[in-house]
């Protein structure tokens, strides 16, 4: 899906103006006048990429507590708080939830284009984090259980007769599931395997 700005802002003036810097700079840009309004849009929020400037405060639902409700609902989407009613808690909360930057009205628009172009970085390195976790856990979903035993008791650094041993198999057997271990995964080695593995964990 093409990476978009989406705004949030229930003020008109503030999105048509936004919509206009952007649109000038060849982004794409969607607007809403509020966050129930952008959950309704039917947007696949797990896959959603580009930025989103976020209104903290708003009529209903303020922007802040949506984005608390629903920080990890766009994982690859870094989301820029805008307000023109800032206080050091209100940007406390943000930043801790993971909010990518925080504005205060009137916006600096060279700084407000700079950072939103940093966010569209960050959800492409997002993107490329999210498709080689797919890529390792289909790799790893593809051993049948006994393999994943076995690999487990490799990691260790096992050798192949004390696998064997520890699981009541002959060492051929084991020889044979590391071989189909490795043959699944695309690696050569016990080494590359390990590797692998560890990717399960840091993406």
């Amino acid at each position: 899906m093409e990476k978009s700005l989406y705004i949030i802002d229930d003020d008109a003036s503030i999105r048509e103006s936004l919509s206009f810097l952007f649109s000038t700079l060849n982004l794409p840009v969607q607007s809403f006048t509020s966050a129930d309004a952008f959950s309704a849009a039917g947007l696949p929020a797990h896959v959603l990429t580009g930025c989103l400037l976020l209104d903290m405060r708003m009529p209903g639902e303020s922007g802040l507590s949506w984005f608390e409700r629903n920080s990890t609902t766009y994982p690859l989407l870094p989301v820029v708080m805008m307000t023109g009613h800032g206080s050091i808690d209100a940007c406390r909360r943000a930043f801790r939830h993971g909010v990518f930057e925080f504005f205060t009205k009137p916006l600096d628009a060279d700084r407000l284009i700079e950072t939103v172009h940093s966010a569209f970085a960050e959800s492409e390195t997002r993107l490329q984090d999210w498709q080689e976790q797919c890529r390792v856990r289909q790799l790893f979903g593809l051993l049948t259980p006994r393999e994943t035993e076995v690999l487990r008791e490799l990691m260790t650094g096992a050798s192949n007769k004390e696998v064997a041993t520890r699981m009541g198999l002959s060492t051929r057997t084991v020889e044979a599931h590391r071989a189909a271990i490795f043959s699944k995964l695309g690696v050569s080695s016990l080494v590359q395997a390990v590797r692998e593995h560890d990717k399960l964990n840091s993406v």
